[in-house]
């Protein structure tokens, strides 16, 4: 396999620099080194389109003398070998890209947990110092409006009428409706278990529900 020498093939490091749109989503206090609370307004990548790995063949194609069955021959071979090695517990390090990682937990919660407790609760990205630099000029360019956190009763109100429909709700749902951050709202639900009004959902991570006679169960 040779690289292509052509003037169509766009590439980064010829001055092409990229402008991502992002949208604005939510406020929340941030403490500092010295102890001091900031405004922090957060913000994320739109996603005006998926990149697969059909369009990554193509684009390869037109680079190299490869054909996109080749990329895609070589993609399977490599997606498998990725899975297989995290399967037994390796750290997977993509040159340039970063390394991939098993996160595990204890969903029981006993102390110290045994081998049957524990499993597997995501996969950890840890990005290379090489893309982190590549990335480093890109242009952004911001749309939409800050949403506020809601206040307590209209969070109250909100999970009253989330849970006229649902039974249990995740951290990332909860962000969703309250406008909190993803930290802030895991907190929050804990706070909840705390003072009895909802509890931990067995065997689920991540994911609460409310007790008997909260939030209008």
């Amino acid at each position: 396999m040779k690289v292509k020498k052509s003037k169509h093939v766009q590439n980064y490091r010829d001055g092409y620099t990229p402008v991502v749109r992002c949208s604005l989503s939510r406020r929340h206090k941030v403490s500092g080194p010295d102890g001091e609370e900031s405004w922090c307004t957060g913000v994320s990548v739109a996603f005006p389109q998926k990149v697969d790995i059909e369009q990554m063949a193509i684009s390869a194609n037109n680079a190299t003398t490869a054909t996109p069955s080749d990329v895609k021959l070589v993609w399977d071979v490599l997606r498998t070998q990725i899975i297989d090695a995290l399967s037994h517990g390796h750290r997977v390090q993509l040159d340039g890209l970063g390394s991939l990682t098993m996160e595990l937990s204890s969903h029981t919660g006993s102390t110290p947990p045994t081998g049957k407790d524990v499993r597997i609760s995501g996969i950890r990205f840890r990005a290379d110092k090489h893309l982190l630099d590549r990335l480093a000029d890109v242009k952004f360019q911001v749309e939409g409006k800050v949403r506020q956190p809601l206040s307590a009763p209209e969070l109250a109100d909100a999970l009253y009428e989330y849970f006229e429909t649902h039974d249990d709700i995740s951290v990332r749902e909860f962000a969703r409706i309250s406008h909190y951050a993803t930290s802030t709202s895991y907190q929050k639900l804990n706070d909840y278990v705390a003072h009895g009004e909802m509890e931990r959902v067995p065997r689920v991570n991540g994911c609460f529900r409310p007790t008997k006679g909260n939030f209008g169960k």
